[in-house]
């Protein structure tokens, strides 16, 4: 018999990175088949066929069921969307695919991280967690916190700092009116220090952190990128940090028996050399990581991804294996741009004048871009600049600031 083909591509609310990845695996000989919640999912033309799930009401059983009725033999499953990992895992077990392996149910919730870090010792952040209805200033015995989905937070979704009792409360009221009062979440101690963030494989269980990315500017009202985010870090204790946080999640990963894949880990490093980790997404990053990380260690982490998926362990493109990239020394810095208010994009300076400007070498830009809550990062055009030091970093940004107009509507 001939060995199926066919490949699901999980999505929800459009996300998942759908039309990338039905690219990849066309071209590699597979049949990319959409699996999503949405019977007009607008990236079903990019798919030799679609199934639609409701996610959050149906099963296992119903899944197969309208797998089995599309005539679609799965071989691999790949999935980017956070709160689909329960899914995954149920699917991959279930036809016995790579993907189900036990150690992955700990990145089900940012609160089962935190969980198995404390328990091998390698962290020692206070939290609680639980149904956002269940939960109130009670539950933590010191501020600040910050309180957030404990899944499905991808873009920063309703994330919020308590400096007190009476904001921690209220906070909670404003998510469970927002999500439910069924929602999980995750309350934490604050972690002072410089965000950064880490993209890169795990192999033979180890965590390889390729590109790493200092959040230079972050947004710390409402704890969402913003300005320049420079790799590598231009600042000692960032390098140092990433370092320090890499070797624990390697631990994490040896201690949890996760052997392969990609993670997308944010951390914060102090001055004083106290570095912890603020949470792991089991995915490529966002936005123009995937084009920083090809661009300095030649590595596509969504082929990578792709790959892994499929249970194929081998050098891509006749290259070196992904444990043996290095990554160059070029200086980059991505520069995200976010909508001001909800609505429609109706106008913005064309991302092939900004790509004009002197150090502008790639970006990205949503036409048509539509804004329906402000509490999650809502980015819209994003552009990838270079230059010989963070200065110069600086004077490109400024100039791509002044030349970007837009308007919402």
């Amino acid at each position: 018999m001939t060995p199926s083909t066919d490949v699901l591509i999980f999505s929800k609310r459009f996300i998942g990175g759908v039309r990338t990845v039905a690219q990849i695996l066309t071209e590699s000989g597979r049949r990319p088949v959409l699996v999503s919640d949405e019977p007009a999912d607008v990236n079903r033309d990019a798919c030799a066929a679609h199934i639609v799930v409701d996610w959050d009401a149906d099963d296992l059983e119903q899944l197969v069921k309208a797998v089995d009725a599309a005539g679609v033999v799965p071989s691999a499953v790949v999935n980017f969307v956070e709160p689909l990992i329960g899914w995954q895992i149920r699917v991959t077990r279930h036809y016995g695919l790579p993907g189900g392996e036990a150690g992955r149910e700990i990145l089900l919730s940012k609160a089962k991280v935190r969980e198995e870090m404390r328990r091998l010792g390698l962290s020692g952040v206070r939290f609680a967690a639980g149904p956002v209805g269940s939960l109130d200033a009670r539950c933590v015995t010191g501020y600040p916190v910050i309180v957030k989905p404990a899944q499905d937070s991808g873009s920063s979704r309703l994330v919020r700092r308590a400096d007190d009792a009476a904001q921690l409360d209220a906070h909670l009221r404003e998510i469970g009116e927002s999500a439910g009062a069924g929602l999980h979440v995750i309350v934490e101690q604050y972690v002072e220090g410089t965000e950064f963030s880490m993209d890169g494989p795990v192999t033979a269980g180890r965590f390889h952190a390729l590109l790493v990315v200092e959040k230079t500017e972050h947004d710390e009202r409402r704890h969402h990128d913003a300005g320049l985010r420079i790799t590598p870090p231009p600042s000692e204790h960032v390098r140092r940090g990433a370092q320090e946080l890499a070797g624990r999640i390697t631990a994490l990963c040896g201690g949890s028996e996760i052997t392969s894949g990609w993670l997308h880990v944010e951390g914060r490093a102090a001055r004083d050399g106290s570095v912890e980790l603020i949470e792991i997404n089991p995915r490529p990053g966002g936005g123009l990581h995937r084009a920083a990380t090809i661009r300095t260690c030649g590595v596509d982490p969504i082929h990578a991804s792709v790959l892994m998926a499929l249970g194929v362990d081998e050098p891509m493109d006749g290259a070196a294996g992904l444990a043996d990239r290095t990554r160059s020394d070029e200086l980059l810095a991505l520069l995200p741009f976010e909508a001001d208010r909800t609505g429609v994009l109706v106008s913005a300076t064309p991302l092939d004048e900004l790509k004009r400007i002197p150090g502008v070498v790639d970006g990205y830009q949503f036409e048509n871009f539509r804004v329906t809550s402000m509490d999650q990062e809502n980015f819209f055009t994003e552009t990838l600049i270079t230059a010989d030091s963070v200065e110069g970093l600086s004077e490109v940004a400024r100039r791509v600031e002044a030349a970007f107009t837009f308007t919402f509507e």
